[in-house]
């Protein structure tokens, strides 16, 4: 549900994307995820995620599953167009700075978002690449994908720490790799681990996401850290996902070129 911005997020430059119509999946995507779940053996389990990095496309491109150990699996496959590498590092890497950056990604869905303190330096290191500001460090995010709002925790990994290989991904036509484990913030729980692959295609780029649920990447290895998944989680995180990156991907040319060259001071983030 959409809730209203505070005066001094209305102030803002980008508040005007927050009461824009949400772009919503092709109907093409939402034909394929209401027929129901996948077959589990279409799916890649979390030890064979280097195969995400591989030319070509995979058996399930797009659906959702319970997998044979009831841990869960996602996958998702969006075009974006206009968008280009440098606009999908810089975003990762200021999104998370304030609530109504995250809003205006999904306004129906996205509610508050920050970085945990020990980590604001960080992220906020010019010296570092939009890469390396995003790499080591977590934010808190509010939102709901499918069962409610709930804080979770998101922390970013380096493509090396969650255990891909680099040379692969170093292969055309790969552009850049987002990888994340998350899960509920207070009381702390683990409950998913994502590998988000971003592909160069005509005219832009196309996002190929897996989310393992169940699994997080600890020291480049899979850990099992949710013995069963519920069913409906995997459901509604997928509905969610092809939500969010359908925006996403009309919304960030705009953001990129209107936002990118101003400096964010770390005294505007200390809470």
């Amino acid at each position: 549900m959409k809730k209203d911005l505070s005066v001094a997020e209305q102030a803002k430059p980008y508040a005007k994307y927050f009461y824009q119509p949400t772009v919503l999946p092709p109907k093409e995507i939402i034909e394929i995820l209401d027929k129901g779940p996948i077959d589990p053996s279409l799916a890649i389990p979390i030890q064979r995620r280097d195969e995400l990095l591989k030319p070509g496309y995979l058996p399930a491109e797009i659906g959702y599953c319970l997998m044979s150990d009831n841990s869960g699996y996602v996958a998702m496959l969006i075009q974006m167009p206009n968008v280009t590498t440098e606009m999908v590092e810089w975003w990762f890497a200021w999104f998370g700075l304030e609530s109504l950056r995250y809003k205006i990604w999904d306004p129906e869905a996205h509610y508050a978002t920050r970085v945990v303190d020990e980590d604001l330096e960080h992220r906020l290191n010019l010296k570092l690449s939009d890469l390396e500001r995003r790499w080591n460090t977590t934010i808190i995010v509010n939102e709901d994908i499918g069962a409610g709002a709930a804080d979770l925790r998101i922390s970013f990994l380096s493509p090396d720490d969650f255990g891909h290989d680099r040379d692969l991904l170093k292969k055309p036509p790969n552009a850049t790799v987002n990888n994340i484990n998350l899960g509920i913030n207070e009381p702390r729980r683990p409950m998913a681990t994502a590998s988000h692959l971003y592909r160069d295609i005509s005219g832009g780029l196309e996002l190929r996401a897996r989310f393992w649920l169940g699994w997080n990447i600890i020291d480049r290895k899979p850990v099992r850290v949710v013995d069963h998944v519920p069913f409906e989680m995997v459901k509604g995180l997928t509905y969610h996902c092809a939500r969010e990156y359908t925006n996403l991907a009309a919304l960030l040319p705009k953001v990129y070129a209107e936002n990118h060259k101003v400096v964010d001071k770390i005294e505007d983030f200390r809470r």
